[in-house]
């Protein structure tokens, strides 16, 4: 059933909950993904419109992006320097998309919006391409981390996969303190997404997973009554 709600709640280690749900709208294929690997790193990718095969290159790059993650991290040189990590992340990504498309013959293309966090000791580390975006909510107050990359007309300008050289992802670092969320949705949710709608969702829940959840399917059905018909993603991590 395409309006079913697809939840992931997780209680993490150390000071942080972790929430998430899903609506694919009216779309026939749900073409956004996200990943939650060992609790620190974090993958949300929605395929980028005006190309074909979106649900193989956002399950991919969120694959690739975790796969890259371990490897990487294993590497003391970018693992000293996060935003070189991230970058590097994102490279691989990139080209790995760009591979695919040529092994599979999908001369149309395909591509897909990313959106990567790193969360270790009480910081954050997010890097990304497209429209999917990051906010931090403290104190009462919702500020968005990220930049789209779209024109005016809200076409994306880049997006993983829709060019193999010269991938740069946005980034963006941070301190958590406790009662501080990150939120990462795609352009499904925070197209129609009211932030007092958002805050007042999140006023209340403690320490629990199963309350983030409740507030994260209270702002996806928002957005959907509010009339979105496309995929939507929403991830809600909470520190405490």
């Amino acid at each position: 059933m395409k309006d079913s709600l697809f939840l992931h709640q997780h209680p993490l280690p150390p000071s942080i909950i972790f929430a998430a749900a899903q609506l694919q709208g009216t779309r026939e294929t749900q073409e956004d993904y996200f990943v939650n690997y060992n609790d620190e790193c974090f993958v949300v990718c929605d395929g980028a419109s005006g190309f074909p095969h979106g649900e193989i290159a956002s399950k991919l790059a969120c694959d690739t992006a975790v796969w890259a993650y371990k490897l990487v991290r294993q590497r003391r040189t970018y693992w000293k320097d996060r935003k070189l990590f991230l970058k590097r992340i994102f490279r691989t990504t990139n080209i790995t998309l760009w591979q695919k498309q040529r092994e599979e013959g999908f001369d149309d293309g395909m591509a897909t919006t990313m959106l990567v966090c790193i969360v270790l000791d009480r910081r954050f580390y997010i890097g990304s391409v497209g429209d999917s975006s990051a906010f931090l909510v403290r104190n009462g107050s919702m500020t968005k981390l990220t930049t789209d990359d779209s024109n005016d007309s809200g076409n994306l300008t880049k997006s993983v996969g829709m060019d193999r050289y010269g991938l740069a992802p946005s980034v963006v670092t941070g301190s958590l303190i406790a009662g501080d969320y990150l939120v990462f949705a795609t352009d499904g949710v925070t197209r129609l997404m009211d932030a007092d709608i958002c805050l007042g969702s999140l006023a209340g829940v403690d320490q629990s997973a199963s309350k983030l959840s409740e507030a994260a399917v209270s702002i996806l059905t928002y957005v959907r009554d509010r009339g979105e018909t496309d995929n939507m993603t929403l991830c809600l991590l909470k520190s405490y």
